[in-house]
């Protein structure tokens, strides 16, 4: 039997292939959609607020700009407007010269995508002196991936534990720990955070889990993960 003849009498005919293709498509072509649903809420927004973008002391919606940015992977461009928000809003006397924590925040984070570490670290430095609403949980947790990324896994530490103190809940920060233990030749720490996920992980109801299993697998291919994650 031919290939063709095959593919005619079992593929076509079997609806377990066409779900398998269907699966394959939607994945491979979900990435694509989803930019292109980003770029649209992109165009739509600077649409909306044309006017007020043109206002030179509007930092909000400078933010809400970079934060679409961000949403998309576009960091460079979402550099571009955090710097701008920031800028205005120190500049703007409705904020009393103190920039928010949410605009500082954001600032670190794509200036940390950016690769701009030191930036990031003094810019995260400056949020965590700002008057936050929920906490400042997550500006610990970029600070200390910018300093892991200096090389300066010691620093980092004490940033992560500041940072599940505030959240426990936040997986991601007990790998890093791990992470950043590993760097310092220290196997007992490794072996005490992953304890701690362990712990942590199981006790989350499932709706506040999130990306659980992408953690598991990480701890349990540690020795691979921690070099290229």
């Amino acid at each position: 039997m031919s290939f063709g003849e095959w593919f005619r009498s079992f593929a076509l005919g079997n609806p377990f292939v066409w779900w398998v293709a269907f699966i394959a498509i939607s994945a491979l072509l979900y990435p694509i959609l989803r930019q292109f649903r980003l770029w649209q809420s992109r165009r739509r927004f600077m649409e909306s607020q044309s006017a007020r973008l043109s206002n030179p002391q509007n930092a909000e919606v400078r933010f809400q700009l970079a934060t679409l940015h961000a949403e998309g992977g576009s960091w460079r461009r979402a550099l571009e407007q955090a710097r701008e928000a920031v800028r205005v809003a120190g500049e703007n006397p409705l904020y009393d010269g103190g920039v928010p924590y949410h605009f500082l925040l954001l600032l670190g984070r794509t200036l940390y995508h950016e690769k701009r570490f030191s930036e990031s670290v003094e810019t995260l430095q400056r949020a965590l002196q700002a008057k936050a609403e929920r906490g400042r949980s997550e500006a610990r947790f970029v600070l200390g991936q910018a300093h892991y990324r200096m090389g300066e896994a010691q620093k980092a530490i004490p940033c992560y534990r500041e940072s599940i103190e505030e959240n426990p809940s936040h997986l991601e920060a007990y790998f890093r720990v791990a992470q950043a233990e590993a760097a310092l030749g220290r196997p007992a720490g490794v072996q005490a955070a992953h304890e701690e996920f362990r712990q942590v992980a199981a006790q989350l109801p499932r709706f506040a889990g999130k990306h659980r299993f992408r953690w598991r697998v990480a701890f349990l291919l540690f020795p691979l993960t921690r070099r290229i994650i």
